[in-house]
């Protein structure tokens, strides 16, 4: 029960992975499916200090921006495109959106499990590995690209908070090419204050635990599940996604054109699913 679960985390009964989990599972995110598999916050900004502080806020990203929203420089980018769009767009034209790409789809899953789940890459790649300036290679650069990169605003997956850190180790010895810079792309490359991947993961899920995540975590939920989902307050949020991405956007039933139906449907798996909304008012915090 969602209200249960909620007072629970408030009273500390959940910690914040397991309430994250739960309103997951509720909104219908699964292990079992790709196309929406439970998506999880970036919440730490540093990874190229020796050691990881938790008590300062600098080591924290502001969960109470998408990512989109997290470099203004690029933020300027998406507005001024979003200002050029037709507010009621001729048939054929999507209605306007902040961001092209979403936060999770099939293909960023498989970037960060391709170490552990190549097959899955190899079946989504049409038997090949991505180029290898374009795998997940280190996580510094990754934080750097959802930084920077227009067309990259992944946020994460359970295992980067959960489990031993396998998918950061190339345990089957993958060749997954060389680099532009002439790096090998292997075991992922961690940040310093991590001795191993079983020690980076440890290290999140204290980051994710930690007080400064839980007095700020309902405000990426409102963004995620909640309020800021959809509508004005996620334009009023710069939490506008490509209209595919809701659910309920498209009456499937009503597309008589078959190929027209198949399209659109390869598009709704491919580009990414947003969570079943959980929460219509703002989320109470810890």
């Amino acid at each position: 029960d969602l209200d249960l679960a909620t007072r629970r985390w408030q009273l500390r009964e959940l910690d914040n992975f397991q309430y994250l989990m739960t309103l997951n599972t509720l909104a219908d995110r699964s292990f079992s499916d790709l196309t929406q598999y439970p998506v999880m916050p970036w919440v730490v900004a540093d990874y190229s200090s020796s050691r990881l502080d938790l008590l300062s806020p600098s080591s924290f990203r502001d969960l109470s921006k998408p990512v989109g929203a997290l470099n203004q420089a690029r933020l300027e980018y998406f507005r001024s495109r979003y200002r050029e769009m037709p507010r009621s767009p001729p048939p054929g034209m999507p209605p306007p959106f902040l961001y092209g790409t979403h936060y999770s789809s099939p293909g960023y899953v498989l970037y960060c499990l391709v170490r552990v789940m190549p097959e899955h890459m190899l079946c989504l790649q049409a038997g090949k590995f991505d180029a290898p300036d374009r795998m997940f290679h280190s996580m510094s650069h990754t934080w750097e690209s959802v930084l920077q990169n227009p067309a990259d605003l992944k946020e994460l997956i359970p295992e980067f908070y959960d489990g031993n850190g396998d998918f950061l180790v190339n345990r089957m010895h993958l060749d997954m090419g060389v680099r532009q810079d002439r790096i090998r792309v292997d075991d992922v490359v961690l940040p310093p204050w991590a001795s191993d991947a079983a020690d980076m993961v440890r290290k999140m899920r204290l980051a994710l635990e930690s007080e400064y995540v839980s007095q700020n975590l309902h405000h990426w939920i409102d963004l995620i599940f909640g309020c800021k989902q959809r509508g004005a307050d996620a334009d009023r949020a710069d939490n506008l996604f490509y209209h595919l991405t809701y659910e309920g956007a498209v009456n499937l039933d009503a597309i008589t054109d078959p190929l027209e139906r198949a399209g659109i449907e390869t598009q709704i798996r491919e580009f990414g699913q947003t969570p079943r909304q959980l929460f219509f008012a703002p989320h109470p915090r810890r």
